[in-house]
């Protein structure tokens, strides 16, 4: 059984002027929440829209489990809202470049903060520190390379170069914390010399 948090940090979701809802991952992963006769989807946007006023916001958690009997082998997006975590299934991950388009489940089921940080520590074997320790200063949702999570190695090696130093500690910070491509450590390392 384990979780791993392939990203977190804060999200606000808004609506726009024409009650399209907007939701922003940190400050580089923008989305279209669009309702349709199928079901939800999430579609990749751009920073373009005008808000007219915030429905959400707080911190965010993207986890994928695997073997854990109280949540699918999907990715789960959790969602801070009024204390506790409301959980959003993504059955086929984000939306990314090559795919803009991906479903989305909004649930009713919500996990409160002690829970969710429990069930990520005992998981994983402790890696993750509580969620409860966690606050908005934490530097993993300013990323420096855009959609960061989604690249290869040899996709986020190739945009090691044009970091500056204060950049690299904080992408090395991410990377540890999270995957921990022992490469890419390595290769942030190297450029830190």
């Amino acid at each position: 059984m384990t979780a791993t948090v392939q990203r977190r940090g804060r999200y606000t979701l808004f609506e726009t002027p024409r009650q399209n809802r907007i939701l922003v991952l940190g400050q580089d992963q923008w989305f279209a929440w669009v309702g349709g006769q199928q079901g939800d989807i999430l579609v990749r946007s751009d920073r373009e829209h005008e808000r007219d006023r915030t429905l959400q916001e707080g911190e965010f958690y993207l986890v994928d489990f695997e073997g854990d009997p109280d949540f699918n082998d999907v990715p789960h997006l959790f969602l801070e809202k009024n204390g506790e975590f409301v959980e959003v299934i993504l059955p086929n991950g984000l939306p990314t470049d090559a795919d803009s388009q991906k479903r989305v489940v909004g649930t009713e089921k919500t996990i409160d903060r002690d829970k969710l940080a429990r069930r990520l520590s005992s998981s994983s074997g402790g890696v993750h520190e509580s969620l409860a320790a966690e606050r908005k200063g934490s530097l993993d949702h300013e990323l420096p390379i855009p959609d960061y999570d989604e690249l290869s190695v040899r996709g986020a090696k190739v945009r090691l170069d044009a970091l500056s130093p204060d950049e690299l500690r904080r992408l090395k910070v991410y990377e540890a914390q999270n995957k921990m491509r022992k490469t890419l450590i390595h290769e942030i390392d190297r450029r830190l010399r």
